[in-house]
């Protein structure tokens, strides 16, 4: 499954706007809610990509501002294992939209949490 999650973070990476098809795959890979609802809009909506992270991250924190030229969107999401050891794993990304950043982000949080896993 971690193969199939760096792939959608590449082309999450890649993408530069809203995308219908990208959204499908969000749908498939990370939601995977089989309510019958209508596809959500991930890549084009904040409340939707947050309402998200907060469903399939419940540990992360996250954080959005403009990357370090302050062109792009940046996002960063935190999560702290044990508040007491210090221990924490943090994923960023920046993107031409805030959901997009969001996204990416919430994939490599993802990702991270599948390896520490292991």
């Amino acid at each position: 499954m971690t193969s199939d999650l760096q792939n959608l973070g590449s082309r999450i990476g890649a993408t530069t706007g809203p995308s219908r098809d990208l959204d499908h795959e969000i749908a498939s890979a990370i939601d995977r809610r089989s309510d019958g609802q209508q596809v959500r809009e991930y890549t084009s909506s904040v409340d939707t990509c947050l309402t998200l992270i907060r469903r399939v991250l419940p540990d992360w924190h996250w954080h959005v501002g403009h990357g370090p030229r302050g062109i792009l969107p940046y996002a960063s999401l935190l999560k702290t294992s044990n508040p007491g050891d210090g221990e924490e794993i943090r994923v960023e990304a920046t993107a031409p939209t805030v959901p997009l950043a969001l996204l990416h982000a919430a994939v490599k949080a993802l990702i991270a949490d599948q390896e520490g896993r292991k």
